[in-house]
């Protein structure tokens, strides 16, 4: 690993570019020599620089894995694949920084204080700045709304700032007037937009419907081979002997929005009205992990319900899983949906959210009735009662999304709204 200070006058705190050497640097682009290992660059196909195309700037704050890490480093591989000169801002000890370490890839980052927020760090827009001037950059890409704080410093430059919105709300009418380019993961949150600036008077942003990038090669090379049988792996990995149920999977932070209690009342409803018991199994983690083991007691369902926490092993964990449902009461889109369906996993969800790019009824799976327990449950039983429909439904899953969201198609439609905003 090397790493070089970003020089900047009375700098607050320190912005270094970290690389990595490596014996293939005719075969990687100008900018990111000596930051990819041999394996990765013939895992992206890395192409050579397009001058036509615009240099990138992606800008990441966010600490803890979640869904807008996977697509920000999944969105910065697309671009260097498809010979975009690309580079990437983060937060030093971010999960995305052991992300980017782990496959290699060169990035800037800051190690911001803990008085402030990461998008008001003193002295961070100048930061940006000196990126922005020091490789021409064309294109910023921003995952969050407030990171418009660390911009003021190039509004003045050549550059196009685009927001990438991956909540189903709309933004603040603030924040819709700063923004004048804007992606959408979910149609929903587009519509609510141009109702707003519509009764508000707002100018509306350029916008742009597009799927968030994710990590598509981890479901699409799982190699099965070499695991274990289903009762092994989990005694193996979780400590746990788990019961010859079927078994649904949902993969998400353990936070109020994800609204598990509808799952948790779906899954009572199976074992005590349906007499159909069942494995629940939980990846993720969260502040709410207390009050929701709590009420997975209150439910008596403490021997159905099993919380796996933060794994590095949620294709496994969903690939011995008979079915991916999510109960989330606002779904912008469901990145886990789509490595679901690659794994070909019938798929479950709420009406009246993201989860419809993905969801097509009784086509790639089962929507319930957004928050009703009893429809999910009905939907959960009628998977559980039909193998042959499960199957049907995960192939059908798998299709869609391979011939839809996978990086090589998003990626043209970026390129496309790149040239659209920039003429």
């Amino acid at each position: 690993m090397k790493i070089e200070k970003l020089n900047l006058p009375l700098s607050f705190y320190k912005t270094e570019h970290v690389s990595f050497d490596n014996n293939s640097e005719e075969h990687t682009p100008s900018s990111h020599k000596a930051s990819t290992s041999t394996a990765s660059v013939e895992t992206f196909n890395v192409n050579k620089i397009e001058t036509t195309k615009p240099t990138v700037l992606n800008l990441c704050t966010v600490f803890k894995f979640d869904g807008l890490i996977m697509h920000a480093l999944a969105q910065h591989k697309a671009h260097i694949k498809n010979g975009f000169n690309s580079f990437i801002l983060l937060l030093k000890g971010s999960d995305l920084e052991k992300k980017f370490i782990e496959e290699k890839l060169s990035y800037y980052r800051v190690a911001p204080s803990t008085i402030f927020r990461p998008h008001r760090q003193p002295g961070i827009a100048r930061t940006v700045a000196a990126i922005v001037k020091k490789h021409n950059i064309k294109i910023i890409n921003c995952n969050r709304h407030k990171e418009y704080f660390m911009l003021k410093k190039v509004i003045n430059y050549d550059v196009k700032i685009i927001l990438t919105r991956h909540s189903p709300s709309p933004l603040k009418s603030k924040y819709l007037k700063k923004f004048k380019n804007l992606i959408c993961v979910d149609q929903n949150c587009i519509d609510k937009i141009n109702v707003k600036c519509e009764k508000e008077n707002i100018k509306r942003p350029i916008i742009k419907h597009l799927a968030p990038f994710f990590d598509q090669k981890e479901s699409l090379n799982f190699n099965s081979e070499n695991l274990p049988d289903k009762k092994t792996f989990f005694k193996q990995e979780f400590g746990i002997d788990l019961p010859d149920y079927p078994t649904i999977v949902k993969v998400a932070c353990l936070r109020g929005y994800k609204n598990h209690p509808v799952i948790f009342k779906a899954v009572q409803k199976l074992v005590y009205e349906k007499n159909t018991p069942v494995n629940l199994l939980l990846c993720g983690d969260g502040y709410r992990k207390k009050e929701l083991q709590a009420l997975v007691k209150k439910l008596n369902i403490e021997k159905y319900v099993y919380f796996l926490g933060f794994t590095p092993k949620r294709i496994e964990v969903m690939y011995y899983s008979d079915i991916k449902a999510l109960s989330t009461k606002d779904e912008a889109f469901g990145i886990v949906l789509m490595e679901a369906a690659l794994l070909k996993k019938p798929l479950v969800g709420p009406t009246k959210t993201g989860v419809t790019n993905t969801i097509k009824h009784e086509q790639t799976g089962l929507l319930f009735e957004n928050g009703n327990p009893e429809d999910m449950a009905d939907k959960l039983e009628i998977l559980i009662n039909n193998p042959e429909l499960r199957t049907q439904y995960g192939n059908n899953a798998h299709e869609h999304v391979k011939n839809t969201f996978l990086s090589d198609a998003l990626i043209e439609k970026l390129g496309i709204f790149y040239k659209e905003i920039s003429n």
